[in-house]
């Protein structure tokens, strides 16, 4: 029995020998920096000019604060506006915002209707350094190193004249809000 004994507790000795030892296993590895650099994020901004844009009806210059719109009045606003495009794959398009002509109130029916008369009519134009397109939005592009850019925008408003869907005296005596005209630049997605 002592040399089961004997037998016993060397071999118990060896086997905590072999797993006192198996934290000790070298695994090989190694590293290397490659060469980095520091990059930049651009900017996409569109800013009004101080100037406060001109209004004109049907070709003729007018304070828009007192013009009555009737049927077949073709209205058209021109600002010039700053657009700032950087990034060497930037793509943005400059649309007018749907928000830009608003019943003066929602609960009045021929506000709502002369609003969407007019909305519906709505067309932006714009030019400049790195505008692309016909609209009703337009492409804008970084133009080489210049960081603003000056943009013409013009929007025109027509009341259609003659019978529309629902007839136009749906918005007699209506009223619509115009100093809130706004354009966006979005970013194009790629």
């Amino acid at each position: 029995m002592k040399k089961i004994v004997k037998a016993s507790i060397a071999t118990t000795a060896g086997v905590i020998l072999l797993l006192g030892g198996a934290g000790t296993f070298a695994t090989w590895n190694s590293s290397a920096t490659a060469q980095g650099a520091s990059i930049m994020a651009g900017n996409l901004v569109v800013e009004a000019s101080q100037d406060a844009g001109t209004w004109t009806a049907n070709g003729s210059a007018i304070s828009i604060d007192d013009y009555r719109v009737v049927p077949g009045d073709v209205l058209t606003y021109t600002k010039t506006m700053s657009v700032g495009a950087e990034g060497d794959s930037l793509s943005a398009t400059l649309a007018l915002t749907d928000s830009s002509i608003a019943p003066a109130d929602v609960t009045k029916p021929a506000d709502v209707a002369l609003a969407s008369y007019l909305t519906d009519s709505a067309v932006l134009t714009a030019s400049g350094a790195g505008i692309a397109g016909t609209g009703p939005t337009f492409t804008v592009t970084p133009a080489g190193d210049v960081v603003s850019q000056d943009v013409t925008v013009t929007v025109t408003i027509a009341f259609p004249y003659g019978d529309v869907a629902g007839g136009n005296n749906a918005a007699m005596n209506g009223a619509v809000t115009l100093d809130e005209l706004t354009v966006s630049l979005t970013q194009n997605t790629k």
